[in-house]
């Protein structure tokens, strides 16, 4: 009956394993499970229980051939066997439990005194718990199972391990989690950073298994290393086998079980068996079909040193660091990258393509400008170069490389045009560049081309299309497991989806991309922040993009974040605030950005015309107008027409454009942007003293913000409507309107955990309980715990 670790559970997780052991019904168990799993752990969170008598021992390997050894240690005195035990544990003070450590080490005798004992125990107020590697035919046992993916990646995120690193550390501890505990003590501020590959061997058991291995003759300990390679153990530990044998003894142990086993795995044992070069089995391996990009980067490794061919091994290097950066292992792709004596122009390309995905975007700009220099077709290269310019804000550097790309009917040098010449307001000679490359992007079958073609609809103005070609570039990238390249498809799709109002769309696909590179994952952090921050919610991801932005001068995320960030000020009502951000965005100080300038100018008039400064929005809107007409989209259309409404002179004009806007909206069909409208449409007609038509627009606005769940603006339409005369019920005083992962914190807040508690449960940060809680406060009316608990009671 396998478990979970219930060590990392609450306390009454540990309860339901014991089956009430500290109650009235005496009952044995042994808990079995491989070293570091947590059966000590479990055991300490047992004895440090209170209002039960404890007594139990730990077993010694120096004394697993002394016969009543442990009973001895136990009472202190000697024991002869089982009707002495169980008369002496029938005499201490009730209830009790009996604990054993490391039963795997008990003498013989000692452990069949304390099965005779359990099994003359039943009924009475005595329980008994045995933590052991193996089992034992004298007590019923449970087997502890690791730790899921999830509460692995939460228990590494408590000690602070980088998001980009943890899947790693997650894979090779196998769930086991002293395992994890030290792989994430030991990383380097190198290997955290995702520059070095992690080393995997675990260095506080490497000395013992070492010397255990020594102690062996040669035979057995060939079987010992062999039998250590199973896929059941964590591979920290296998490696730390593997790390403590010598070479001769670790190709012994492939050789072994090379004729042991049958199938694909075969042939990587023979592989590794093998001492000098062997083409034919470098070959061989270098051509077998492999599971996953790991296994092929693995392969192509051990190939790569059975070659002896310099050509040919660097080639099979290269092949190899390809697929561990498409596993997602920058660290190894770097290290393998290194090894690489020839090809500059290659490992230049994907060097450059790794640093701009989780590296300095000024490094990706050096090593992708060689890598054009150097190919035969640079196109690949040159679009990279371009996208690490404008990630770090370099729009100067980006039109010098425009300059120098020739021109011809392709999409490289479409691509550069269109993109330039939008930045340059030049959007008549943006259209056909920028068709041509969304026509050749999207020709192929390559996720680039997609993601380039996405690139251009968007820069065209068409926010459909755009999302049309990330849609194509996530499958592309799904299909043929590139998971380098799905978060930066993932990207495109959820800043098109922002872009057309569909919230949810874009906070699944940035929620599915952050499983990615540093920078990648930066990217989609501030994405999350300005999807919730849109609805008038701050997400806990923006804080956490914090730092990761400043440490790389990410430009794109950091200018993200400062929209979010405005779109937050204005929700709680600090138009100033708003009106400085957006301002310092304009003005370059997270490099120069004109996509997400142009795209914040909604926000921009917003905070102008409500901080009393409409004129300092003007030069923005001219921007955003012609960009509007260019692509001449719903979407644009409706928000350009609220931003004039917004600075109208006269009532007829803002109601002209705030009519137009809605009708915009509607053919659209985003529901917060329209509720919002709604909302500066009523406002306006209030302060003309149209309370009747306000009235209608404040009602409708209420409900679109109900519906997608602004609590904070919806307050607004609610004061809104008070304001024209008309009474308004308050919020619903029950749980509803609550997200799913909402209503569960509420219940066990209510029921008394803590918020670490509900973390651990729940298998997500105590930032993101905190942050949950806020908003549940602020959409139930709450200010306190206790007041939460009322409130949950009195909807049940």
């Amino acid at each position: 009956m396998p478990v979970r670790d219930v060590a990392a559970y609450p306390l009454r997780g540990r309860e339901a394993l014991f089956g009430g052991l500290r109650s009235v019904a005496g009952n044995a168990v042994l808990v079995r499970g491989t070293e570091g799993l947590g059966k000590s752990a479990l055991l300490t969170a047992l004895r440090a229980t209170t209002g039960v008598r404890l007594l139990g021992v730990r077993g010694l390997r120096a004394e697993r051939a002394l016969p009543f050894g442990a009973l001895h240690r136990m009472f202190g005195t000697p024991v002869s066997g089982g009707a002495e035990t169980l008369g002496r544990l029938s005499a201490i003070p009730v209830p009790a439990v009996c604990w054993v450590d490391d039963a795997q080490w008990i003498d013989a005798e000692s452990l069949a005194a304390l099965g005779f004992a359990a099994r003359r125990l039943s009924g009475q107020p005595i329980g008994m718990v045995l933590a052991s590697l193996s089992g034992s035919e004298e007590f019923e046992s449970v087997e502890l199972a690791p730790l899921t993916d999830d509460a692995a990646d939460l228990l590494l995120r408590d000690r602070g391990v980088p998001a980009g690193v943890r899947p790693q550390l997650v894979e090779l501890g196998g769930g086991n989690p002293a395992d994890l505990v030290e792989l994430a003590s030991s990383l380097t501020p190198a290997q955290a950073s995702g520059r070095e590959p992690v080393s995997p061997v675990l260095k506080s058991r490497l000395l013992r298994y070492t010397a255990q291995l020594d102690a062996m003759p040669s035979g057995e300990r060939v079987r010992l290393l062999a039998a250590h390679m199973d896929v059941s153990a964590s591979k920290a530990t296998q490696s730390t086998w593997y790390a403590a044998a010598s070479p001769a003894d670790r190709r012994a142990a492939h050789a072994h079980l090379a004729a042991l086993l049958e199938g694909p795995d075969v042939l990587w044992h023979r592989a590794m068996a093998t001492a000098t070069p062997f083409a034919p089995l470098a070959d061989e391996l270098a051509t077998a079909p492999a599971a996953d990009h790991t296994a092929s980067a693995r392969q192509l490794e051990r190939a790569a040193a059975l070659t002896a061919d310099p050509s040919v091994r660097a080639e099979r290097l290269l092949a190899a660091a390809g697929a561990a950066w498409q596993a997602g292992r920058p660290g190894w792709a770097r290290l393998l990258l290194s090894r690489v004596d020839s090809e500059p122009g290659a490992v230049a390309l994907l060097h450059g393509e790794i640093e701009l995905r989780d590296g300095d975007p000024a490094v990706a700009t050096h090593e992708l400008t060689t890598a054009a220099e150097l190919l035969p077709d640079p196109a690949v290269a040159l679009l990279l170069a371009g996208e690490a310019r404008r990630l770090g804000g370099d729009m100067s550097g980006y039109r010098g490389l425009a300059r120098a790309i020739p021109a011809e009917d392709g999409l490289v040098s479409a691509h550069f045009a269109g993109l330039t010449s939008v930045f340059a307001d030049r959007h008549d000679d943006a259209a056909d560049p920028l068709e041509v490359a969304v026509r050749r992007g999207m020709t192929g079958a390559d996720v680039a081309g997609a993601v380039w073609a996405a690139e251009a609809a968007f820069a065209r103005g068409h926010a459909e299309r755009a999302h049309e070609c990330a849609a194509a570039a996530v499958s592309r990238a799904r299909l043929g497991k590139r998971h380098a390249e799905l978060p930066w498809a993932l990207i495109y799709l959820s800043l098109s989806a922002i872009v057309l109002d569909r919230i949810p769309c874009a906070r699944a696909a940035s929620l599915d991309g952050l499983h990615a590179p540093h920078n990648l994952r930066m990217e989609h952090l501030t994405l999350l922040g300005l999807a919730a921050a849109l609805v008038g919610d701050r997400a806990p991801e923006l804080d956490e993009a914090t730092e990761g932005i400043a440490n790389r001068g990410l430009g794109r995320p950091a200018a993200i974040a400062a929209w979010a960030n405005a779109c937050l000020d204005l929700a709680e009502d600090r138009p100033d605030d708003a009106l400085g951000r957006l301002e310092d965005l304009a003005s370059g100080v997270c490099g120069d950005q004109p996509v997400i300038r142009a795209l914040a100018t909604p926000q921009l008039v917003e905070a102008a015309v409500l901080a009393g400064r409409p004129e300092r929005a003007r030069k923005a809107l001219d921007v955003f107008d012609r960009w509007t007409l260019a692509g001449a989209e719903p979407c644009w259309l409706a928000l350009s027409h609220r931003c004039h409404g917004l600075t109208a002179a006269d009532a007829v004009t803002a109601e002209h454009h705030f009519r137009l806007a809605i009708d915009a909206h509607r053919l659209a069909g985003g529901a917060m942007e329209l509720a919002r409208t709604r909302l500066a449409y009523a406002t306006s007609l209030r302060r003309h003293r149209r309370a009747k038509d306000a009235r209608d627009q404040f009602r409708d606005a209420l409900r679109g913000f109900e519906n997608v769940g602004a609590t904070r603006f919806a307050e607004r339409a609610r004061a809104g409507l008070r304001a024209t005369g008309e009474t308004v019920d308050a919020p619903p005083r029950s749980l509803a309107g609550l997200t799913p992962q909402q209503d569960a914190i509420t219940r066990l807040v209510a029921a008394g955990e803590t918020n670490k508690e509900i973390a651990r449960r729940l298998v997500i940060s105590h930032r993101t309980v905190d942050h949950h809680l806020r908003n549940i406060f602020t959409s139930l009316g709450v200010r306190s715990r206790v007041e939460l608990a009322r409130r949950v009671a009195a909807a049940e």
